[in-house]
């Protein structure tokens, strides 16, 4: 049976952070925040939902991220906590004991998901690491101080 860590809450420091990262103010509601970014060069936009508290079914409530793009729509459920990856870029990720998932988000309208990656990968010698498996251990790599040690 897998573990779960704790769910995380959002702080109004954390959601001024975001906002300082993305350069947008949010709509908010209660614990839900929602961002609306623009690219004006590449015509792109994204909206980014924050919330914390949300229902996420069997009695367990956490924090959700959404992000919609015009190229998706990226839900990371359980999220466990967030970084900011300088200059303008987010990282959201959701945590097991043997997994993890992350959002990764930029002021710049990108996005990426990577999920259910063994956690083992991040820290694995990268010159053996099979090349498709490259992009997900070195994005969530950076995040892996948002882990728990086991």
């Amino acid at each position: 049976m897998e573990t779960f860590y704790a769910p995380y809450i959002f702080s109004r420091e954390d959601i001024r952070r975001i906002t300082e990262i993305v350069g947008t103010e949010p709509q908010s509601h209660d614990s839900e925040h929602l961002f609306m970014l623009s690219n004006q060069q590449t015509r792109q936009s994204l909206t980014l939902n924050v919330s914390s508290s949300v229902d996420l079914g069997d009695d367990r409530r956490g924090a959700l991220v959404i992000a919609q793009t015009q190229h998706g729509y990226f839900e990371l459920h359980d999220c466990t906590g967030f970084m900011v990856f300088e200059p303008d870029e987010l990282i959201f990720v959701s945590a097991n004991d043997t997994h993890i998932s992350g959002l990764v988000v930029g002021r710049q309208c990108t996005c990426s998901m990577f999920t259910n990656v063994r956690k083992s990968n991040l820290s694995a010698d990268f010159a053996e690491l099979d090349p498709r498996l490259l992009m997900s251990a070195m994005q969530l790599s950076v995040a892996e101080m948002l882990l728990p040690i086991d």
